[in-house]
């Protein structure tokens, strides 16, 4: 008898047929399959390696774009550097693909809002495919097959307008004004070295950015409006507007940077990237405002101060004038227009080195191009330190363009505290190795004219700051400068930073450690290099709320170029 347990069943000839049957049949299926799942994998590692050269490439064109004077040179570069890239990150025949099959595509979209107005965002879309040959699935008469990837990019446009110092302290362009330097050396004036490096920095930029250049003196000149055309030849385009920079006269940094303002506003795209990047070789010395016209006899620097006139002497209007310490002191000096209220508008100057007898001084001239003359009540002293001696009462609390004229110069002394650059640092042609840094007045009690203080200290214009010392001039031109980068700064629609590149010193100026740094709103003051030894301290005017933007220094003309590369690259961002 036979156990359940060891029954044992033959399969019957017609199953075991069947079982080849169904493998003969189904054979294709499963290398079908197992083909498809080997050509899919094979597929999928060509994609990656064509995602990947889609990005390099997107970004390339990006980079790209910068080549081209208008936007479509502009696109014939940024394609031409996408393909280049795209050649060296998914190389022809890769993995058996087809080199005579390979095609890539760019687009250049401006992002628009909800109502149609663009954002100053330009996206950039770079698209390659390429064909694969199949392996296993050519059993079901697939032999190739297209593949494809997609890189995007987006760059914010930029509007910038790019301020340049043309003031006399910058020295005589070595080649003649309108002609473009084909090089510099260590003995070339900074005046040239500028037009040099500022010609090569707007290389950079694209036919979607605007970019604009305003150069200034006592006068800040609209030489270029932003536009898209800048890198047109001739007076189309802003290479030819730096050429024509010639250097000379005062340095009226408040207007300029107002002026720069202005460029940016008019362009309107608030969600562009807005700078403005300020060259300069010194401290500023003009004031822009409306002078109150002086109606009160009182106390104060006469019309000269470098040959006093003996006193009491009929001459120059200067009745009852003393000459003390090298300076010419004017008691109860006649007024010397009338005693009707009235404001003259422009600007006035210190033309002698922020000296602390008294010095040069000048005026009234034009804040703008596009400003009228300066027009004056009958019988005033119209020019020059004759002028802002009679003429003007004080310097008001608020200049022209809004700005409060006091900040942290209030009580500064300029031509004090002599520091020296260590031994071996480059220095430009004209420039000095020692510099005085300035202090504050309360440090020095007994120097200088107006000792110890920017202010009147007694008479009907006690505590105003006085128009008839150099030194004050300069310190009042400071206050507006930073107070005007502060306004331009905490513009929340614009979104406006400010980025400065700084030559240390020249002539006989003094130079200054935290004037362009609470400009551009560093948090750290760091010392120049005539300070060099001195320790750095947190900004005590940094403003968190508002936009920062680049401080960069140097005493080298040849170091210029390099400078302003780096201003270039932190503004040149791309992103994926």
């Amino acid at each position: 008898m036979i156990s359940a347990q060891g029954f044992r069943s033959r399969p019957k000839k017609r199953e075991s047929g069947m079982a080849v049957l169904l493998t003969v049949l189904t054979l294709p299926v499963v290398i079908g399959f197992t083909g498809l799942s080997i050509d899919a994998g094979v597929a999928y590692t060509i994609r990656g390696r064509l995602s990947a050269a889609m990005d390099a490439a997107a970004l390339a064109a990006g980079r790209g774009l910068n080549l081209g004077s208008d936007v479509g040179s502009a696109q014939a570069a940024a394609i031409s550097a996408a393909t280049r890239f795209f050649n060296a990150n998914f190389p022809a025949g890769y993995m058996q693909t087809d080199p005579a099959t390979r095609t890539l595509t760019a687009t250049f979209t401006q992002q628009q809002d909800g109502h149609g107005n663009p954002t100053g965002v330009l996206i950039i879309s770079v698209t390659g495919s390429v064909t694969a040959p199949t392996y296993f699935v050519q059993v079901l008469g697939i032999r190739s097959i297209t593949i494809a990837s997609t890189g995007t990019a987006t760059r914010k446009a930029m509007v910038m307008s790019l301020v340049l110092d043309r003031s006399a302290s910058m020295g005589s362009r070595d080649t003649a004004a309108g002609s473009i330097p084909g090089s510099i050396s260590s003995s070339s004036s900074s005046c040239e070295s500028m037009v040099y490096s500022a010609i090569r920095f707007i290389s950079n930029f694209t036919p979607y950015d605007y970019v604009g250049m305003v150069s200034f003196d006592y006068t800040a000149h609209n030489d270029y409006p932003p536009s898209t055309n800048f890198k047109f030849g001739g007076a189309a385009g802003v290479i030819q507007a730096i050429a024509d920079i010639d250097c000379g006269n005062n340095t009226n940094t408040t207007a300029a940077l107002e002026l720069a303002y202005r460029q940016i506003q008019s362009i309107n795209l608030p969600l562009a990237e807005n700078v403005i990047v300020l060259f300069t070789d010194g401290v500023p010395n003009g004031v822009t405002a409306d002078f109150p016209v002086r109606t009160s006899v009182d106390t104060r620097l006469g019309p000269s101060g470098s040959t006093p006139t003996p006193p009491n002497s009929p001459s120059g209007n200067r009745t009852n004038c003393l000459d003390g310490a090298g300076t010419l002191t004017c008691v109860n000096m006649p007024v010397a227009c009338g005693n009707s209220p009235a404001t003259v508008h422009g600007v006035i100057t210190q033309t002698c080195g922020f000296n602390v007898n008294s010095g040069g001084r000048g005026g009234l001239y034009k804040a703008f191009d596009s400003d009228p003359n300066p027009s004056f009540p009958s019988g005033c002293p119209r020019s020059g330190m004759t002028m802002v001696n009679q003429t003007l009462a004080y310097i008001p609390d608020t200049d022209a363009f809004g700005n409060s004229t006091h900040g942290p110069w209030d009580g500064w002394l300029y031509q004090v505290n002599n520091k020296c650059a260590p031994n071996g640092t480059p220095i430009t042609s004209g420039n000095s190795a020692c510099k005085n840094l300035g202090d504050l007045w309360s440090n020095y009690p007994g120097t200088g004219a107006g000792a110890p203080n920017n202010t009147f200290q007694s008479g009907p214009y006690r505590f105003k700051f006085r128009p008839d010392l150099a030194n004050t001039i300069g310190a009042v031109s400071m206050n507006t400068a930073v107070n005007e980068a502060s306004k331009i700064r905490s513009d929340a629609t614009y979104k406006i930073a400010i980025d400065t590149i700084y030559l240390q010193g020249n002539a006989g100026d003094p130079v200054d450690r935290q004037f362009l740094q609470l400009v551009s709103n560093q948090e750290t003051i760091l010392p120049i290099i005539y300070d060099a030894a001195a320790a750095p301290y947190p900004n005590p005017y940094y403003q968190a709320s508002e936009q920062k933007g680049m401080y960069l220094a140097t005493t080298s003309n040849l170091k210029l170029m390099q400078l302003f590369a780096q201003v270039a690259s932190s503004l040149l961002r791309i992103s994926q």
